[in-house]
């Protein structure tokens, strides 16, 4: 291939060149796009929700995993409960899901409801033809293995409708893509974004200053157990959120934000008694003030929050300082 010695050398030399090329290059661009992060805040509070619809366990530190925020061994959303016909159940069907506790032990939880015995559920199950099930959130079909008959009997018993069962998103089944369930605007997911049973996207930020924001148009103040975030913000303006575009969290974990969080009945869901509004606040007055956010209002969506996907997995603490990438306008 080589004449000589003298070409060989020019041929490696060159290759050599062209290869710092590109890491100085690659190098530039990622320190170019690093210096677009500017402070915002700090983390407030850490939640992680085992069980869908049911009470959040708040720590001082977590794992922002691919597939959510995990506490000890213990992943968002990865319990939930579902009809006899394997359809999700919410606070907005019943919402006395609201009052079960939930405990974390290690690679179990711990239920607890006013009137039951404490219910005990493991996460190490295994995936036999008999525990098996189709399940769906929303229009998305599923996967999850019964946690049996014992956990069906005691939620069914709960909420006083026969049939419930309780399921569980196992690592070894099919992972949910939330790029293919359908939004009417713009989003920024990937083939590699998944979920356990979230409504979509994997993590939810709040910020304590848009909660005050909204707080003020209320007569009776609400706390973030009303919204139900992964990630609460503090130190930034009211409804900042909506202008940022990427998030750096400590000196690691790095998120996209996807879009706003458009809000439902679940608002209106008394995290403290287990019942609805009967004035239908606060969800009429985020209609009122945040309705008109674009391109939401064109769907007459009120939004409230920033959806968002993991780029860079890590461990996050409160108090860990929040840099954002704002949009270009």
């Amino acid at each position: 291939m080589f004449d000589n010695i003298d070409d060989r050398l020019k041929f490696l030399l060159g290759l050599t060149a062209a290869a710092t090329a590109k890491y100085l290059a690659v190098y530039w661009l990622r320190r170019k796009r690093q210096d677009r992060f500017e402070l915002v805040g700090t983390v407030k509070e850490l939640i992680c929700y085992p069980v869908k619809s049911c009470k959040g366990v708040y720590v001082d530190e977590a794992e922002c995993s691919k597939f959510g925020l995990k506490v000890e061994g213990i992943t968002d959303r990865h319990f939930m409960v579902t009809r006899d016909n394997g359809r999700f159940l919410s606070q907005r069907q019943e919402p006395t899901m609201a009052l079960i506790s939930v405990k974390v032990m290690g690679t179990e939880i711990e239920l607890s409801a006013p009137g039951m015995v404490p219910l005990k559920l493991s996460s190490n199950i295994q995936k036999t033809r008999y525990n098996l099930s189709k399940v769906a959130v929303w229009d998305c079909n599923t996967q999850g293995l019964d946690c049996g008959d014992a956990a069906g009997q005691w939620i069914s018993k709960y909420l006083g409708k026969p049939g419930c069962r309780i399921v569980f998103c196992s690592p070894d089944l099919e992972r949910r893509k939330f790029i293919n369930e359908t939004k009417p605007w713009f989003t920024r997911t990937l083939e590699t974004d998944y979920s356990g049973y979230a409504d979509w996207a994997t993590y939810l930020f709040l910020t304590t200053a848009s909660l005050e924001a909204l707080n003020k148009q209320l007569k009776k103040p609400l706390t973030m157990k009303s919204f139900r975030p992964n990630i609460v913000i503090d130190g930034t303006d009211a409804f900042e959120e909506d202008t940022w575009e990427e998030i750096l969290i400590g000196e690691d974990v790095q998120m996209r934000c996807l879009d706003a969080c458009s809000r439902c009945l679940l608002t209106t869901v008394d995290p403290e008694k287990g019942v609805k509004s009967e004035d239908g606040e606060p969800l009429k007055t985020l209609q009122r003030i945040r309705g008109s956010v674009p391109p939401y209002d064109k769907y007459n969506e009120c939004v409230f929050g920033i959806n968002a996907a993991p780029d860079v997995c890590g461990t996050v603490q409160v108090g860990d300082p929040v840099y954002a990438i704002r949009k270009i306008k």
